[in-house]
């Protein structure tokens, strides 16, 4: 267990129990705890007695943390960072707390936090994790990125992966760096970037692409424009419902204001592709399990792209400028 990584436990063996998540949960623990000490941050952690949490801090230089850490079976809910931020509220002012979650974040969690007075939680997914392991991106160098992307925009998730896949080649002129950037498709959550790439794994595709978790749904305008200030050019935006029209009216404005391509659709994923699949497929899956947006995916590999295609319009656009056509 010296070497232990997080890739290590990413599936759970089949019919096992919760002796395994408990060891998942310690084994986070030491995984975290050694990422923080090979970078010199001081890590002061204790297991909570379930063995999935993580509390205690850590130090960049002068500037102290307080972290909390779970990896569960399901999204960690809006609760869940309510919890933690009481926790960072009652400490010294200007405290800031770091949440990583390897089983990242439902949408609504993310969004609940812009309702407060304040932001002082930084979110990491499984995926900032993952990055961080496989050495792609320091500890330290990531948390730099998210606390300036967090004053900067007001918003405590950003996903690592965006930061790399930026263009920094400015020996390319400005029309063939246009044309090496990948398009960014930037999604709610990481459910929802599972089942874009499920569907666009049905079409070839020339262009370059990443399908990108904006962390909420007041998220994706943000990142979207912090992209493009960025000198980003494709960037686009799948929007799903917002209960507050006005709110969506403000989030769609100001894609446009930007020059994002967007997609609004009238139902979210899962709904929206449930329109394409036929009562044949749905008489034969109506049992089976929809853990962690596993039927928005079926219902993205059994869709009929046609009709989707046709009766999507803004949709149809994004794939003609990725080069998309239908396998097959």
């Amino acid at each position: 267990m010296e070497n232990a990584k997080l890739r290590d436990w990413l599936e759970p063996p089949e019919s096992c129990g919760s002796h395994w998540f408990q060891k998942r949960g310690r084994a986070f623990e030491r995984i975290l705890n050694a990422m923080l000490s090979k970078e010199e941050m001081e890590p002061r952690t204790s297991m909570r007695p379930s063995g999935e949490e993580v509390d205690g801090s850590f130090a960049i230089g002068e500037d102290f943390y307080l972290l909390e850490a779970k990896w569960h079976a399901s999204p960690i809910p809006a609760s869940s960072l309510y919890s933690f931020k009481g926790k960072v509220d009652g400490k010294l002012i200007g405290t800031i707390g770091v949440f990583f979650s390897m089983s990242d974040y439902s949408t609504d969690a993310v969004d609940a936090l812009l309702n407060g007075k304040e932001l002082n939680l930084i979110l990491f997914g499984h995926n900032d994790l993952l990055l961080i392991e496989d050495g792609k991106i320091t500890l330290r160098e990531a948390m730099r990125v998210k606390r300036r992307y967090a004053a900067s925009y007001g918003q405590p998730f950003y996903p690592l992966e965006t930061y790399l896949s930026e263009v920094k080649s400015p020996s390319l002129g400005i029309t063939d760096r246009v044309r090496s950037q990948p398009w960014s498709i930037l999604v709610e959550g990481e459910d929802d970037v599972r089942t874009i790439q499920v569907l666009l794994e049905r079409f070839d595709i020339d262009a370059q692409f990443n399908v990108v978790p904006a962390g909420g749904q007041l998220a994706i305008a943000q990142l979207a424009e912090h992209l493009i200030s960025n000198n980003a050019k494709n960037v686009a935006a799948i929007i799903t419902p917002i209960p507050d029209p006005e709110i969506q009216q403000e989030q769609v404005k100001k894609l446009n204001e930007i020059g994002a391509e967007i997609i609004v659709l009238k139902q979210d994923l899962e709904g929206w592709l449930d329109n394409y699949v036929s009562a044949e497929y749905h008489n034969a899956t109506f049992i089976l399990s929809d853990r962690n947006g596993k039927m928005a995916r079926r219902y993205a590999r059994n869709a009929d792209l046609e009709k989707l295609l046709s009766e999507n319009p803004s949709f149809s656009e994004l794939m003609l400028k990725l080069g998309a056509k239908p396998k097959g």
